[in-house]
């Protein structure tokens, strides 16, 4: 069985060392990721005194905006609320003090309820966003801002993982978030491959709609550790 892992190079080779300790040699892994992470020239102002006036607090929805965060600014003073385990152990590595959430966007906003900051909270991530944080802030009374600070760019998925999809091997696609669920859809629409599909999320599930015979299911949490256990049960089944 084929393991084709789509998210950006990074966090690919790095899940895929995870599934090679799980399930050792069981999947042909297939790293072509359909999205670059870039930074934007935006995340210069992180470098400027006047961003973080009224600031009380940061929210992270990704690691790869706590990255950003850590090239361009020197104060660690704030609190971080931090969507999930991954994002929060980034943002200690840097010295940041990091309340973690449950793993996706809604329970995000939950904690920051349940713990509001003091001053403006500064949402630090993507262009793409797959929830509005700030709206559902706003809704709560809680002030709050974002800055994207990178931009999740397509790039078109590799012809070995073309081959694969139109290849006689079952195809596992472990996906990750709604924005690659959705560049991703076409090409899996048009497979002739089994397709196994793990979403981390019922957003991601509902964004990655492809051809009728696919198999899709969802992870009970948005953990690795959960989307690790889908996988063996995909893979498992007849």
């Amino acid at each position: 069985m084929i393991l084709l892992l789509t998210r950006p190079a990074a966090q690919s080779a790095r899940f895929a060392t995870q599934v090679r300790a799980r399930f050792g040699d069981r999947f042909r892994i297939v790293i072509a990721p359909v999205l670059d992470i870039v930074e934007r020239p935006a995340a210069c102002v992180l470098t400027q005194d006047a961003t973080w006036e009224g600031v009380g607090a940061l929210a992270f929805t990704s690691e790869n905006a706590v990255a950003v965060f850590a090239r361009h600014a020197v104060e660690r003073r704030f609190p971080a609320y931090c969507v999930g385990a991954r994002t929060a152990e980034a943002a200690r590595g840097i010295g940041l003090e990091a309340l973690q959430g449950p793993g996706e966007a809604r329970g995000l906003v939950r904690l920051i309820a349940r713990h509001p900051p003091e001053g403006r909270l500064l949402h630090l991530g993507g262009v793409h966003l797959a929830r509005d944080l700030v709206a559902d802030l706003a809704d709560l009374g809680i002030a709050a801002a974002h800055l994207a600070v990178y931009d999740q760019q397509p790039r078109p998925l590799t012809d070995e993982a073309r081959t694969c999809l139109s290849g006689p091997a079952p195809v596992l696609v472990p996906m990750f978030s709604p924005r690659s669920a959705r560049l991703l859809a076409p090409e899996l629409s048009r497979a002739r491959a089994e397709l196994r599909l793990a979403a981390i999320s019922p957003a991601v599930a509902e964004a990655g709609q492809v051809q009728s015979g696919a198999r899709m299911e969802v992870a009970p949490t948005p953990d690795a550790d959960a989307m690790l256990d889908l996988i063996q049960r995909l893979s498992e089944r007849g």
